[in-house]
């Protein structure tokens, strides 16, 4: 059994999602499992099969045009690998196929967890952002900082649009506490209008149950590529904030439309 699961999305991205797998290969903690998730392309022209480390187990998500019309596939792969029963860590971390860990990630949250007796069950991150330009090469443009108590549960700060997914890492205990608290079998929101802020639908669904404790230390880089979904890519402050507005501006049109249906 693995100490650490992490689930791994990959859609199309073979440059970008090799580097990711890279970065949980070179973890100094070793005794974790890799499940990734492909939407299919990669995997059928035999792009990993390179990978030979029996951590690491590379699955076709099944998804197809219709689905991806309909929902939001991160989460409904991440779903699916929750709800697989092959998921054997204590504790589970998620990365998109445009993103990175930093070496020192996995035992960085496991020493963590070991020395408070196990009773976080949940904990965030600081992380850099990263974007990547044209040429493959990649400069910080921004931070997240992970310097106080998240959550409602103990009046901490809010995560939702201010933490990311692979800044966060929570028990698998707690997803058993989240459906005991009536959320369904398939937590992580797959509603099309949740799209740009998934993550922060499911965090703060763990933060209102339990304590997210912070670790002011940079384990991850969530990068911004020209195929990104995460708030589009640009390359200034201004530029970001514009594309945030607009696609909560559709997330809100969305709802409104789905209302009157």
């Amino acid at each position: 059994m693995a100490d650490i699961s992490i689930i791994l999305t990959s859609h199309n991205k073979p440059v970008l999602v090799k580097e990711a797998v890279q970065s949980v290969l070179d973890q100094a903690f070793k005794n974790w499992e890799l499940v990734l998730i492909d939407s299919g392309v990669l995997l059928s022209q035999g792009f990993f099969d390179y990978l030979k480390d029996p951590r690491v187990r590379v699955l076709p998500s099944g998804e197809n045009a219709e689905l991806a019309r309909t929902k939001n596939m991160a989460s409904w792969c991440f779903n699916n690998a929750l709800n697989s029963g092959q998921l054997t860590g204590e504790l589970i971390m998620y990365l998109n196929d445009d993103d990175l860990l930093y070496p020192e990630a996995f035992a960085t949250y496991w020493n963590y967890y070991l020395e408070n007796r196990r009773e976080p069950q949940a904990m965030y991150a600081s992380q850099d952002i990263g974007l990547v330009g044209r040429d493959g090469s990649t400069r910080i443009i921004g931070k997240r900082i992970a310097d106080r108590p998240a959550g409602k549960h103990c009046k901490g700060r809010k995560m939702d649009c201010q933490v990311d997914y692979l800044q966060f890492c929570h028990t698998r205990a707690v997803l058993e506490k989240l459906k005991a608290a009536g959320h369904p079998a398939r937590i992580h929101s797959e509603d099309k209008r949740d799209a740009w802020h998934a993550d922060g639908v499911f965090m703060e669904q763990v933060g209102a149950l339990t304590e997210v404790h912070p670790i002011n230390k940079f384990l991850s880089m969530n990068r911004r590529t020209a195929g990104s979904t995460n708030l589009g890519y640009s390359d200034s402050r201004a530029g970001r904030f514009l594309i945030l507005v607009k696609e909560k501006f559709k997330g809100l049109r969305r709802r409104l439309t789905a209302s009157r249906r």
